[in-house]
This record gives C-alpha cells, structure tokens and sequence, in this order.
C-alpha cells in the first residue's frame, strides 16, 4: 500500500503517521485480521527481512514464519482483542532463510474498514544470543564450581558470603543456605575479625593475596586451609576465594620433620658410636701390639739365653729336643717381630738381657759381674744397642729411653 493509500485510511493522522511509520528504525507493519495479507509495510521491515515492498503486500504474515509456528500463531491471532498487546518472542524467517529472534507487540485498528493488526517488530536475535551465552557461562561455572575439589566463596568487601560451592560445604559441615547467611569471620578459627579485615584490604589494595589459615567446622573441629583470593571491581567490589583443604599436607610435613628429626638424633647417635668403636679398636690394636711385643721382649729376655746357656752343656740324646725347642721358639719371634711395633725387638737376647740391667740401673762393671762377661763386651753391647735404637746421632740418655719403652 503506497503512503497515499496510508494516509487515505487514516485521514486524521496525516502527515505525522507517515512519518513515524516510514522512517521508524524497527520494521512495522498492518496485517489484515482475516487473511493475515500485510496491508502496508515501511521501509525498515523491507531492509530486515530483504523483500521488496511489492513482495510482502504478496505475503501474508504466515509466510515470515518456520512451519512449526504457525498452528501457535494461528491460535494466537484468534483470541487477540483490540487494545495494544505484547505477544512476546518468535521466531521468524528473513528472505535468504535464515532465522532471527523477534519480540512483538501489535494493536488493533480498523484499516480502510477491515479488521487489522498494526505491528512493532525488534530484532532481539543478538540479545538472545548474548543471553544463551550467558546463560552457558552460569552453567560452565556451575558445573566447574560444583565439580571442583577445592572450596569456592563469593564474597563481598564486608567479608559475606554471597555464594559458595558443594566442595566447601562438605568441608565446612554447613550447608549452603547456612554458609550465605554468615561471614569470614564466623568460619575464622585462626583470626579476629580484625585479622580477616586488613587481609580483606590487603586483597583489594592488591587485587589478589595468598595465604594460609585455620577454619573451624559446623562441629567444630578444625582444619588448615590455603587460601587464594582475587578481587574483582564489580557490583561494589568483588572477592573471589579458592580454599583448599591442607590438613593432610600439614600432617605429612609434620610427619616428614619428626622423621627428619628422629634421623638426624639417630645419625648423631651412630656418629658417636661409630667414634667410640674407633677409639675401642685401636685400643685394641695398641693392646695386641704391646702383648706381641711383650712376648717377643720375654722370650728373647727369658727364654733364650738360658737354652743358649744349656746348649753349653753336654746333654746327649736331649740336644736334638733342645735344638728343635730353639727352632721353633725363633720361628714365634720371627713371626712375631713382622708385627711387634716396637724397637726392643731388634735386639738379640744378650743384648736384650743388658739393655734390660741397664733400665734397672746397673753399670757396665755390675753387667759384666753378673753375665760374665769383659766390661769390653758390656760396653760393645751398649753401642750396639743405642745404634739398633736409633741413639748415636744424639747424646740421649740410654737408660731414660729405655725406660720409656
């Protein structure tokens, strides 16, 4: 319908109706109440829906409809009265078929006589989808925030719950109706509201804060918790908190420094254990040296001269007896002097006999009386000895050295 026929059937709106209906920004239309054929169509709806003019005064009103809506408009339209209703949303179908989201609103009027609907259509396809969108944010963090094993707040800057997770209600014994009728600082067991308040600035001055603490169950028991917040700047301020439950974590480090501790008693024991067997053998060792040497010194002191002195005498059948006791006694001073520490051992059993008068405080003339012996060999005897004992270079006294061996 052209806009003088427009103006034809509504004589009393004149220019003003053209107007407003030709350069509206959102698609109008007249339908009639009947045949549901448009009547007229302004310029907006022609560019949404991408029919000519000519084209949509051809179409009635169910052809900008999916199939499946027609029955409910078709119902729809039979029950409408004459005032200005809002029909809602529908969906309706532009030329190159592709779907949007409308929102309707229409008012009834007589159109050159007939019974018409005048209609107000918005697209509100980006609203719907902006809405779809957020509607399956919610459900993701839902669904995240339900699943997560960690504990979740929503709090605001006064420290009140404003929404919690199942993960920290089964942490926490409460349930979530209980959780958002309370704050921080009823579930506090480690700090005075005055704690929770300067972590709470500490959190906003920041924009996020880590740190641990200690809340206290519905049964009132505790547990170790780390927190991790963040604020966020929305809705006066926003505070966003992860708690995860670190009991057991504290438990196992406790257990690891106990451990640490009993290893490190336990080491220190082992330690002195260790330096006591150490002192213990080579105690033992000096012991078995001095025994070894002791017994080499005697044989050779006690023993040997006096078969020497046998050997002197005329035994018959026993000097074979005396010749294998003699063997065999220095074959145990040959073993034991690879062994024996000591330096008496380089000496031969006479010299072993003087060296023994001289530690005792005899001169070489009592020496020479009572092994006799010149006071010459005496005196030979002594070089001797202080040159198997490494005294010639020095004037040592022989008799102090010996006594010290």
């Amino acid at each position: 319908m052209s806009t003088e026929q427009i103006k034809d059937n509504f004589p009393d709106a004149g220019d003003f109706f053209q107007t407003i209906f030709e350069n509206s920004s959102q698609p109008m239309w007249v339908y009639d109440l009947e045949t549901m054929k448009f009547l007229a169509v302004n310029n907006a709806a022609v560019e949404h829906y991408g029919y000519t003019r000519e084209e949509f005064l051809s179409m009635n009103i169910k052809e900008i409809r999916p199939p499946e809506e027609v029955p409910r408009l078709v119902n729809m339209i039979s029950r409408l009265g004459m005032g200005v209703q809002h029909l809602g949303c529908w969906k309706h179908l532009r030329k190159d078929g592709s779907l949007m989201d409308v929102e309707i609103s229409s008012h009834g009027i007589l159109f050159g006589g007939r019974k018409a609907r005048f209609v107000i259509m918005q697209d509100v396809t980006e609203r719907k989808r902006a809405e779809w969108m957020l509607r399956a944010s919610e459900e993701r963090h839902r669904l995240i925030l339900g699943t997560a094993m960690d504990g979740f707040w929503l709090v605001d800057t006064q420290g009140h719950l404003l929404e919690v997770n199942e993960a920290y209600c089964r942490m926490s014994g409460y349930s979530e109706q209980e959780l958002l009728t309370m704050s921080i600082s009823d579930l506090e067991a480690a700090e005075l509201p005055v704690d929770t308040a300067t972590h709470i600035r500490k959190i906003i001055s920041e924009g996020e804060y880590r740190f641990e603490s200690v809340h206290r169950r519905k049964d009132g028991s505790t547990y170790n918790v780390e927190v991790s917040a963040q604020f966020k700047p929305i809705e006066e301020g926003r505070i966003v908190g992860f708690i995860r439950d670190i009991t057991a974590r504290r438990k196992a480090e406790e257990n690891l420094r106990d451990s640490e501790e009993k290893l490190r008693v336990r080491s220190h024991e082992l330690e002195e254990m260790n330096s006591a067997l150490k002192v213990l053998l080579k105690q033992r060792e000096q012991d078995r040296k001095e025994i070894e040497e002791d017994v080499l010194t005697n044989v050779k002191l006690l023993v040997l001269p006096y078969i020497e002195k046998l050997k002197n005498r005329k035994l018959g059948e026993y000097a074979a007896y005396l010749n294998i006791i003699e063997a065999n006694l220095h074959g145990v001073i040959s073993s034991l002097a690879k062994t024996a520490s000591g330096k008496l051992h380089r000496l031969t059993p006479q010299e072993l006999l003087v060296a023994n008068l001289i530690r005792d405080g005899r001169q070489d003339k009592d020496i020479s009386e009572l092994l006799n012996l010149s006071i010459y060999t005496i005196k030979a005897h002594r070089r001797n000895i202080r040159k198997k004992l490494d005294l010639t270079k020095g004037k040592a006294n022989l008799r102090t050295f010996l006594s010290t061996l």
